[in-house]
């Protein structure tokens, strides 16, 4: 005796239209969870390696002051210097000093230090080798006025160029040096005294006191150029924090409450932070 067993049901071999939604509506909820987180991870690597990238700048500087007489360069050259009557300017200023129309330390001083002099050194072993015929380069860091030497370099914040790939002007793709830092009470008589060099020695809270500073707008920056520092921490990184180096070399984010808005000549404070002194060390002879 034959048995034949029949079903009223067909084999399934694919989802329902119902099923389909729910597996788009859980992916659409996944990504909306993990798209935001991504790039916030992308942002925070971008940090990490530009604040190493400044770290590294302010360990330049710092070797550069050691190699002249412990005085950090001029934020510009000539700035406020006064060159003797018996010197010529490029027997008074630092080497690399007028590599740019700008007279910026990053057109010339720490980026001639720390890029310029090793492209010097590579061309002298070149020529000192024997037999070698081959013709002299400059190594590519061509000092323009659109700052497109500072590409590829440790002076380029990445997160400046994603943040605005229109700008073309490399200067504002890059950090500011503070100009606040107090002087030397021997150049009271400058033009411009904050903007000569410094001795280390007088600025005796080197982990509080500002070195570099992110800046859109300007290379040079002090205490009355808060409000674009915070400007610059908003298009930049959304708010959180902004990239900043110290007189000790370390670097470190800052955020909004960590930059000191009080008068750095009343605030103790914000003094150290702008100018690397107590409010009592103030240069009375200038009246500043």
């Amino acid at each position: 005796m034959k048995i034949f067993l029949y079903s009223d049901h067909k084999s399934r071999t694919g989802f329902t239209m119902v099923e389909m939604l729910v597996v788009v509506a859980i992916l659409g909820i996944l990504t909306a969870i993990l798209v935001p987180s991504l790039a916030k991870g992308k942002q925070i690597a971008e940090a990490m390696k530009n604040t190493a990238n400044l770290k590294s700048i302010a360990t330049g500087t710092l070797a550069w002051a050691g190699d002249h007489g412990n005085k950090l360069p001029s934020p510009q050259y000539p700035g406020g210097e006064v060159v003797p009557g018996n010197m010529a300017p490029e027997d008074y200023f630092p080497k690399y000093w007028d590599l740019g129309e700008s007279g910026l330390w990053l057109d010339g001083v720490v980026f001639g230090h720390m890029y310029v002099a090793e492209q010097d050194a590579r061309e002298e072993d070149k020529e000192e080798e024997e037999g070698s015929e081959e013709e002299e380069t400059s190594g590519g860091y061509n000092v323009d006025e659109e700052g497109s030497h500072l590409k590829g370099t440790l002076f380029e914040n990445t997160m400046a160029v994603k943040s605005d790939p229109e700008e073309e002007n490399w200067h504002r793709h890059s950090y500011a040096m503070n100009t606040n830092l107090q002087y030397d009470r021997r150049k009271k008589d400058s033009s411009e005294p904050y903007l000569t060099e410094k001795s280390l020695a007088n600025l005796l809270f080197a982990p509080n006191a500002l070195l570099y500073i992110e800046n859109n707008e300007t290379n040079l920056v002090n205490f009355e150029d808060r409000e674009l520092i915070l400007e610059t921490m908003e298009k930049r990184w959304d708010g959180s924090k902004v990239i900043a180096a110290f007189l000790d070399g370390h670097a470190e984010r800052l955020t909004e409450k960590q930059i000191p808005e009080a008068d750095p000549l009343t605030d103790r404070k914000s003094s150290r932070f702008w100018r690397g002194v107590d409010i009592t060390n103030q240069p009375e002879e200038s009246g500043e």
